[in-house]
């Protein structure tokens, strides 16, 4: 299994799109804030009015807003990529046979995602510092702590998504619908879909009083202080019922 990570690990690092995906989510963040400063200066020089770009940023605004809507896409869809990639070139083919069960490439590709996650959500908060610091001053807060602890919850609700995800490329070996799902899952886009099936089981259940969306990793990443016994709850259930899903239908299906 530790050579299976090995390898997995060292095939993403020589993918193309994990270093274009990691590039543009650092400078995405780069330009963040002189993107916002700019357009504080446009609405002052038109007249418009509006309040006095801020001299301070807190550093604990700063962690906990990572990673947003661009850099979750971005990671999502890279981490897309990388699932696909070996049946893409053919690697899995070779390597299938020479492991005890064929589920642990599935396995290992989502251990793999771990290090994956980390390093894209840190190289958003770096760029956001770098970009942030030549226009406002950064405060270090009280608030640094509890910022932490939702990164890491966020962390956690990714790799739920990619457990979704390694179910799309990995055992339906369908590269397209993963890249889909990325993309939605990035924006959050499907909270539409939610909404739907909210209304829907509204007509079933009148007294229903939850919504689905509620319940969603995609939902629950975009929050700002995502509740932390749910996010743990909807991370170990949709972990556990996806990622052994992926393992039980490679070890059945034909190795193309």
């Amino acid at each position: 299994m530790a050579n299976l990570l090995r390898m997995d690990l060292y095939r993403m690092r020589k993918a193309k799109s994990f270093w274009a995906c990691l590039i543009l989510t650092f400078l995405f963040a780069l330009i963040a804030t002189p993107l916002s400063w700019l357009i504080f200066d446009l609405a002052s020089l038109l007249g418009v009015p509006e309040e006095a770009f801020p001299k301070t940023a807190k550093l604990s605004g700063i962690i906990s807003s990572q990673p947003g809507m661009l850099s979750s896409m971005l990671t999502l869809l890279s981490v897309c990529g990388f699932f696909y990639a070996d049946m893409e070139n053919g690697y899995v083919k070779n390597i299938a046979g020479q492991v005890p069960s064929r589920g642990l490439t599935v396995l290992s590709k989502f251990l793999a995602s771990i290090p994956h996650n980390l390093l894209f959500v840190l190289t958003a908060i770096l760029g956001y510092l770098l970009g942030t610091v030549l226009f406002q001053r950064i405060v270090v807060d009280e608030a640094v702590a509890d910022s932490l602890r939702i990164l890491l919850l966020r962390l956690l609700l990714l790799e739920s998504i990619c457990a979704i995800l390694l179910l799309f490329t990995s055992a339906l070996q369908s590269k397209s619908l993963g890249t889909v799902f990325a993309v939605l899952f990035g924006t959050g886009l499907l909270s539409l879909v939610y909404l739907g099936i909210d209304s829907g089981l509204d007509r079933i259940f009148p007294k229903k009083d939850f919504l689905i969306g509620d319940y969603m990793p995609d939902q629950l990443l975009q929050d700002r202080d995502p509740d932390t016994v749910t996010v743990l709850a909807v991370s170990a259930a949709v972990i556990c019922v996806f990622l052994w899903l992926s393992v039980r239908i490679f070890n059945k299906k034909d190795v193309k």
